[in-house]
């Protein structure tokens, strides 16, 4: 039994841990790129404009088959936790293969220098980068693409930005999973809560599940124990309440 509350891409992980079968496996991909696509908008609010999404997709996708074959129940944590931070490193490490700079930023910046050496060679004199851009033929909007480029040339996300003494950019993404002792603590106190429910009645329990975990409503739940749907709240309320004494009492205990 796993330590964690099960989510229905906990249950397609463990069931193709079980069964090692392409069409479970296929499966769980298609339910996770919900995930992938989540942690790609994350990493992509932190970089510049020209980095692709699709990139970042493609890596991610790549981590999730790796987080798919890999994954084993018995590790203690959830398939999102265990995949998200696999698909993220996934991302990072393409960003670390991928050029900072576009092809067409250098092409242009390559033509800017061509046109500072042709006015140079004319007029005898420095160009400036207006000048030179105008020889070129190069907007306004190019211009500041190249100027950009040349910030980014020495640009790594293992290193703080230039003239910067903080952190470096890879620990600056955020990580939208916990980190390990907050699922462990997490995991102790859904365990104490587990515990908890047991020791309410049979149908204050029966409530409980069928509304926290089945997504039944006071009404579905009235008509499955054959009372009114105020009763089941009257009930809910009433096992909530007594849940917060005995976690209460529990935690007092451990």
């Amino acid at each position: 039994m796993i330590a964690f509350p099960c989510t229905p891409l906990d249950e397609m992980a463990t069931t193709f841990a079980a069964s090692r079968s392409r069409a479970d496996r296929d499966r769980l991909c298609e339910a996770a790129l919900p995930l992938v696509r989540r942690v790609a908008m994350t990493v992509r609010r932190r970089l510049p404009q020209h980095f692709s999404y699709d990139d970042l997709i493609g890596d991610g996708c790549l981590g999730l088959l790796r987080a798919i074959d890999r994954y084993d129940p018995s590790f203690g944590v959830s398939f999102e936790s265990w995949a998200g931070r696999i698909v993220r490193g996934a991302m990072l490490n393409g960003l670390r293969r991928m050029d900072a700079i576009p092809e067409r930023v250098r092409r242009d910046a390559r033509a800017l220098e061509q046109a500072r050496w042709i006015v140079a060679q004319r007029t005898g004199s420095s160009a400036s980068e207006r000048e030179a851009a105008q020889m070129a033929s190069l907007s306004s909007t190019k211009l500041d693409a190249i100027r950009q480029a040349g910030r980014l040339a020495t640009l790594s996300i293992d290193r703080p930005p230039s003239g910067s003494a903080g952190s470096p950019i890879s620990e600056r993404l955020p990580d939208e999973q916990p980190d390990p002792a907050t699922e462990a603590s997490e995991r102790a106190f859904q365990a104490l809560v587990a515990r908890a429910i047991t020791l309410l009645p049979r149908r204050e329990r029966a409530i409980l599940e069928a509304f926290y975990r089945g997504g039944a409503t006071f009404g579905a739940i009235g008509k499955q124990l054959g009372v009114s749907k105020q009763r089941v709240s009257q009930l809910h309320g009433r096992a909530i309440h007594v849940l917060r004494i005995k976690l209460k009492a529990l935690r007092a205990d451990a």
